[in-house]
């Protein structure tokens, strides 16, 4: 993650996250005003419809597929996963929460189509008052956690995210169903990261993130579920959606090893085979 200073609040909250490893949803994140050629602010693809257009052509392009329908649910899972995951990492390992409006978010796209980097614009954030970081320019103080949550939801979907599916919707009649789905499951997916982080036991991960999604609109709900495998000695934390992305439409793609379509047992026995290979390679590398 690429910062413009090095004592801000946010660097110590999000920063060990995007140097997780090169696959992080946030290693690609900078803060401040977006530099070069490709970048889309959030606002403007609210603003002008045909802006959403442009996007999706081109990310189509990289996609190899014309179909709008697709052309969205293949670009929504990475247009989603960095504002999700900069928000539930914020709320729950620093309580220093960036707001990720979409007056503040920009993402980049190169020749080719893909999103190759995002930028949350100011680095404004929300944490509790009795927190030292109520000190700094760029915070808003609320009250209590609960008031943090808010806070959180509030910039995440009501500002940015619930108006970004409705455009989405009546473009390409993407159904609101998979959209909730994918937010769920990456607000799940950044909980199982701080379980992995060590925020959490398993066990507190699960129950937060009915807490959490409960706190949230109505639509985020009963969406996904996670729940530890055993192979060996280690235990896991894995996911399922209950509405499937659409992505397997695509001629060149299958459905994702959580996808709701697949039959429990199958599902639960491609994870599984996942984490004995995983565990294996560690084993080997340990030898």
């Amino acid at each position: 993650m690429t910062h413009a200073g090095v004592t801000h609040p946010l660097d110590n909250t999000l920063a060990p996250f995007a140097g997780e490893n090169g696959h992080s949803p946030l290693a690609r994140v900078s803060f401040g005003p977006p530099i070069g050629a490709g970048w889309y602010l959030a606002s403007d693809i609210l603003a002008d419809d045909r802006t959403l257009g442009e996007i999706l052509e081109r990310f189509g392009t990289r996609a190899k597929t014309t179909r709008p329908f697709l052309q969205a649910a293949l670009l929504v899972p990475y247009y989603v996963k960095p504002v999700a995951s900069a928000a539930v990492y914020g709320l729950y390992a620093g309580r220093c929460v960036p707001d990720v409006s979409a007056e503040n978010f920009a993402v980049r796209l190169d020749d080719a189509g893909d999103i190759t980097a995002y930028a949350f614009i100011p680095r404004h954030f929300a944490t509790l008052s009795s927190d030292p970081a109520t000190c700094h320019p760029d915070a808003r103080s609320v009250p209590d956690p609960e008031s943090l949550t808010a806070w959180m939801f509030d910039r995440m979907i009501e500002r940015h995210l619930r108006p970004l599916f409705s455009l989405l919707r009546a473009r390409t009649k993407l159904g609101a169903n998979v959209l909730w789905a994918g937010l769920a499951g990456n607000c799940a997916e950044a909980l199982i990261g701080l379980q992995r982080a060590g925020y959490f036991t398993m066990e507190e991960a699960i129950a937060e993130k009915e807490s959490l999604l409960d706190r949230g609109p109505a639509p985020l709900r009963d969406r996904v579920s996670i729940y530890p495998l055993e192979s060996g000695h280690v235990r896991a934390l894995f996911m399922r959606l209950e509405i499937c992305c659409q992505k397997y439409l695509h001629p060149d793609l299958g459905k994702c090893g959580y996808c709701g379509l697949r039959p429990v047992p199958e599902q639960l026995q491609l994870q599984q085979s996942v984490l004995d290979r995983r565990v294996a390679e560690l084993e080997r590398e340990s030898h």
